[in-house]
């Protein structure tokens, strides 16, 4: 970690403090009634909402449309202990939380392995005897009906021996979202019929608790479900939480335990919105199925999580801030509620699709030199708005969208790692020359494809704003750590995503803390772009995607580009023949592995810089079988689909042995 970095955390630190107990003494200096301690118990529970549907979406890729069901269940839970039993409000407050971890348990039954096949059936069978067994009570004492309708009593039962066997946690994506709203609804219909909870009138909560306990109370509830998730997330299950998210299946195939993740996830979510649901409606005084269970909740609840920042720890308490500020203040001015909401939401989108957090970790992670440029661009922006800035802005032809340079370049990482071996000199003068042809195109943005970036089931994109740390090379180890510091086009990723998918490709972005970047980015980021000044998108290696996929993927990545006008530095990271040493060898001594090899590799270089590129595909089959040859040249595709047939020659910059396999920096000419 950076001084800059420590500072800034304890920093981050003391202010935390000091909120903190700002926000404890502040009761004390307001007035008992005050309303501005009933909008912070307002941002405080709907942090709360917020901590709970972002640990379901934000990190484990459960996007809920049905957390209202948990608000309702926790609302009259709280309603009907306390107006059935002697128990004061406080003492039925943790029966919100309890029914909230139930039900929520009882939509994860079916995600257990212990019923599944023909075993399913077992549950369901009990519970329909156990219904037989139930109707023959009633019948018999009909005081024993809880329910005190046969309608609702057998609707009731009916729906809880679905949801018993509902696999919702196997459920992904849009299939997650409508399963869980149509849940809401089901739950909903049943307590507006049911004369328990007063059928469609509701429930009346009357206490004599006061704005301070409130207070304190939601104060203290964020306050555990901030700490209980943080504490999550920084233990082993939260970056499993995430590979979870990104990707499931390969988070199965590595170890993860699916079934475990998605559960904890879901019970903790249910319990905290009940809890939070039971302090709302405690103030809230009346409690009806409409206000409890209304979609409306969840569009709430959405709004604080992507405001604030959806998969971030301080996004939700954030976005709750900036909902109260706009639902109870600015809305309340306006008296337009839900427009001025809607419209909020719009802006908001456009303007910080990250939420704010997004916002304040991109400055976060800006270098002095990056602050500088950034508050140049501002400036400018501005003047052009104002009128100020002169003539009218035109791009020149050597400012058009499109490819400018291309290169092919090896991923070992060997000559960082030594580069004082004189086997591997050649090669880092090569990247020299290639890091200033690169400069000197001017790119806007570098899109890159490394093959040892593996992906299995679906094409990755990067799309963490921004990413450093240490990494060490799996095979060479012994030379030590490479640090990296990279700044990646989130915009183009996305785009890249939504464009893969709309081809038929599946493709998913990866953005999550601790994510390993492969040896062959690192490599190329630490030659070609040193500075850290040029944005770069960075494209996984699928195994199962072959040679046209692969081109089809560079070309697309390219199109977006253009479509947002950026300049493009097109670069393929990967090495020529692939055959190795297996005995352990004096660097200094390094060379081809065989002559064959050395002969296939200069002669596809030979192609490259001839500019016979029809003759170079046509070889590469060959070329790959006989010398194993990277990834079957993936990387030469990627090349060949993003420049999109401008390619005239090439010039080679450095050929050489990386223990002895085949190394080349090569720079090809456009036409």
């Amino acid at each position: 970690m950076s001084a800059r970095d420590t500072t800034a955390g304890l920093r981050g630190g003391a202010l935390l403090i000091l909120l903190v107990a700002v926000l404890l003494v502040l009761p004390a200096m307001l007035d008992a009634r005050s309303y501005v301690l009933h909008l912070l118990f307002t941002v405080f529970l709907f942090a709360v909402f917020g901590h709970a549907w972002n640990l379901l979406a934000g990190y484990a890729g459960l996007l809920s449309f049905g957390n209202q069901v948990f608000v309702g269940i926790g609302g009259f839970a709280l309603a009907i202990v306390h107006y059935y039993t002697p128990l004061n409000v406080w003492s039925a407050l943790p029966f919100s939380g309890l029914a909230g971890f139930l039900f929520a348990w009882l939509l994860a039954i079916p995600l257990g392995e212990r019923f599944s096949g023909r075993d399913v059936w077992r549950p369901i069978v009990v519970a329909l005897v156990l219904w037989i067994l139930y109707e023959a009570l009633v019948r018999q004492v009909p005081g024993a009906d809880v329910f005190r309708s046969s309608y609702v009593r057998r609707v009731s039962i009916l729906l809880l021996i679905f949801l018993g066997a509902l696999p919702l946690l196997k459920l992904q994506g849009a299939y997650f979202a409508i399963a869980t709203w149509l849940v809401a609804e089901s739950v909903a219909t049943v307590f507006s019929e049911w004369q328990v909870v007063g059928a469609g009138g509701g429930m009346q909560i009357k206490s004599d608790v006061t704005l301070r306990q409130l207070y304190y109370s939601s104060f203290a509830l964020l306050t555990v479900a901030t700490l209980i998730i943080w504490r999550l997330l920084r233990s082993r299950y939260g970056l499993a939480l995430t590979a979870v998210r990104d990707d499931e299946e390969a988070a199965r195939t590595v170890g993860v335990d699916i079934r475990r993740m998605k559960t904890a996830v879901f019970l903790i979510s249910g319990t905290f919105t009940s809890l939070a649901a039971g302090l709302y409606f405690m103030d809230a005084v009346i409690i009806t199925p409409p206000s409890a269970f209304g979609i409306s909740w969840s569009a709430y609840i959405v709004f604080v999580v992507v405001a604030g920042g959806m998969g971030t720890l301080s996004g939700p308490i954030v976005g709750a801030v900036v909902f109260v500020a706009i639902d109870r203040l600015l809305a309340g001015y306006a008296g337009k509620g839900l427009l001025v909401l809607g419209l909020a939401s719009i802006v908001i989108m456009f303007v910080m699709p990250r939420g704010v957090m997004g916002i304040v970790q991109w400055f976060r992670h800006l270098t002095p030199e990056e602050a500088v440029r950034s508050r140049q661009r501002w400036q400018q922006l501005w003047q052009v708005l104002l009128g100020v800035g002169g003539r009218p802005v035109s791009r020149g032809l050597d400012t058009q969208p499109g490819v400018v340079s291309a290169f092919l370049v090896p991923g070992s990482p060997l000559p960082v790692l030594d580069r004082d071996n004189p086997a591997w000199k050649p090669m880092s003068e090569g990247w020299q020359a290639a890091r200033a042809a690169l400069a000197a195109s001017r790119p806007d943005v570098i899109v890159l494809y490394s093959t040892q970036w593996l992906a299995v089931l679906d094409e990755l994109w990067q799309g963490r704003p921004r990413i450093s740390g240490q990494h060490v090379d799996d095979n060479w180890h012994e030379y030590g750590a490479m640090r990296y510091d990279l700044r990646i086009d989130t915009n183009l990723a996305r785009a890249c995503v939504a464009a893969a998918g709309e081809g038929g490709v599946r493709s998913k972005l990866v953005d999550y803390e601790g994510f390993p970047i492969d040896s062959g980015t690192i490599t190329a980021m630490h030659f070609l772009n040193p500075h850290k000044d040029i944005p770069v998108l960075i494209a996984a290696n699928n195994i199962y995607h072959d040679w046209d996929a692969t081109r089809r993927l560079g070309e697309l990545a390219v199109e977006q580009a253009i479509l947002q006008g950026k300049r493009v530095a097109v670069v393929g990271v990967g090495g020529l023949s692939g055959t190795t040493f297996r005995e352990e060898i004096d660097p200094a001594t390094d060379h081809i592995a065989s002559q064959n090899d050395d002969t296939w590799n200069q002669e596809i270089l030979r192609l490259m810089e001839q500019g016979r590129f029809d003759d170079l595909v046509a070889e590469i089959p060959r070329f790959a079988k006989e010398t194993r040859a990277d990834f079957g040249m993936k990387h030469l595709a990627w090349i060949l689909g993003a420049t999109g047939g401008r390619l005239v020659g090439a010039k080679v910059h450095a050929y050489g042995p990386t223990y002895g396999a085949g190394s080349a920096v090569v720079e090809f000419r456009l036409v």
